[in-house]
């Protein structure tokens, strides 16, 4: 008996040609020193799923960081079908929230505009229209407010804080090094134990709860650095 061949066609994700801005992290140093620079604002870093938002034609479209269409949650679709024209917002989701933080487009190209022209088309865009779940993540000017808001993110435990320079435009891609927009992630020390290796550069981190040793995830041994062996002890961020 011959076997019956089967063909499948699988649907790859819709490339869009559109990339986001990244952001290259920045030092301790460099926080103090744009903390007093005037033309630099900050921003907080959410800690969620980096998308670009577009409304074009009426069709709502999700991007992610690597350009690809990917689907969203039924409220943001509402929401955005209530914002007019057509736009591209750049922003990252937590949950069933957009956090907005830069404008792309809006009836035209705002890529060349200073980032403060952005922000305040932006945050006209969505005053425009009744979008609760789409919010706009504010800028803060200011050495004295710059520094409180710093200090507020920290002591609640967020994510971090980014600075943008306030007449810079928007220019895809991570630059090799520096940048107009710099990220800088508030991050704690800890010594675990090495439990497993995953493949490559990546191995299981574990930590003793009483009498018993627990994962604790994982982490990526960086480039240059010696793979640690199964039970040794290791110092992460």
């Amino acid at each position: 008996m011959g076997k019956t061949k089967c063909s499948f066609t699988v649907a790859l994700p819709e490339s869009t040609g559109i990339l986001p801005q990244l952001l290259n992290p920045m030092s301790e140093e460099e926080v103090e020193m744009l903390l007093d620079a005037p033309n630099w604002l900050m921003q907080e870093k959410k800690d969620g799923k980096r998308l670009l938002l577009r409304k074009e034609n009426g069709v709502i479209t999700g991007i992610n960081r690597r350009g690809l269409a990917c689907g969203l949650p039924e409220n943001i679709i509402g929401d955005s079908r209530a914002l007019p024209g057509d736009w591209l917002i750049d922003g990252e989701i937590i949950g069933t929230v957009y956090h907005a933080f830069d404008l792309l487009e809006h009836d035209g190209s705002y890529r060349r505009h200073p980032l403060k022209e952005r922000l305040v088309a932006l945050l006209n865009l969505l005053a425009s229209g009744q979008a609760p779940w789409i919010r706009f993540v504010p800028p803060i000017t200011g050495r004295p407010m710059k520094r409180r808001f710093l200090e507020n993110c920290r002591e609640e435990g967020l994510e971090g804080v980014v600075f943008k320079r306030i007449d810079s435009p928007y220019i895809p891609g991570r630059p090799n090094s520096g940048g107009d927009q710099r990220k800088y992630k508030f991050v704690q020390s800890a010594s675990v134990v090495v439990i497993g290796k995953n493949g490559k550069r990546s191995v299981k981190m574990g930590l003793m709860d009483g009498n018993r040793m627990v994962g604790a995830g994982n982490v990526t041994i960086p480039p240059g650095e010696i793979i640690p062996e199964e039970e040794q002890i290791i110092e992460v961020r």
